[in-house]
């Protein structure tokens, strides 16, 4: 009996060694067949990132490019609208026979200067004749609004360009044939509301006919 009960001892000892060994092998098999799959889809992962970062790239550059191609036809436009006025003024100039003879006040525009009672002009005058010969004359700019009185009412005001800025001579004077234009920067005083510029040229003594305009006050954006 003792020889019997040493023989299944012995006899289970083995079985369960061998059962031990058989599952670790499986363990390791499947272990090493998870890493594998691990291994695989981490290499997927890390190519979907690059594929989505290669994505998002690509948009970004996708959308810098339109918003250029928006600014680039946008500045185009605005060159052929300049442009289309240029045709349009020398025309004018080179066949007034439609148009209004003599000396014209053609533009006053008014841009915004360095700081915000600063501001820029440019005034252009014209001849328009058959035959053009040398005008001369002198031109007076004239700013008229609002400023505040000493009890704080509104009172209308107007300013000649010498209260606005310094020039060496005014009126100012000008001498052309078909076009002349000036600019310069003047600077409104401390609560004073603009309303609109008068602008009147006056020709030497029988060349031309005076002329006079008015120009609401108006800041060209930009």
């Amino acid at each position: 009996m003792l020889v019997l009960v040493a023989l299944v001892v012995v006899a289970a000892a083995g079985f369960g060694y061998w059962l031990g060994v058989s599952k670790s092998d499986l363990d390791r098999t499947r272990l090493a067949s998870l890493e594998t799959r691990q291994r695989a889809e981490q290499a997927r992962l890390e190519a979907l990132v690059r594929d989505l970062a290669d994505a998002q790239l690509a948009q970004s550059i996708d959308a810098q490019a339109a918003r250029l191609l928006r600014e680039t036809i946008s500045e185009l436009r605005g060159r052929i609208a300049g442009l289309r006025e240029e045709v349009t003024f020398y025309k004018s100039l080179m066949a007034p026979s439609s148009m209004e003879r003599g000396l014209q006040i053609a533009e006053f525009d008014l841009a915004q200067g360095d700081e915000n009672s600063q501001f820029i002009y440019h005034l252009l005058l014209t001849q328009t004749a058959e035959q053009r010969s040398w005008i001369s004359g002198d031109v007076r700019v004239e700013v008229s609004g609002v400023r505040a009185a000493a009890d704080g009412a509104p009172v209308e005001a107007v300013l000649p360009l010498t209260e606005l800025t310094d020039v060496e001579d005014y009126p100012l004077r000008f001498r052309f044939r078909y076009f002349q234009d000036f600019s310069g920067t003047v600077t409104l005083p401390d609560g004073f509301r603009p309303g609109s510029v008068r602008v009147t040229a006056t020709p030497g003594s029988g060349s031309s006919d005076p002329a006079e305009r008015e120009f609401d006050w108006s800041v060209q954006a930009g």
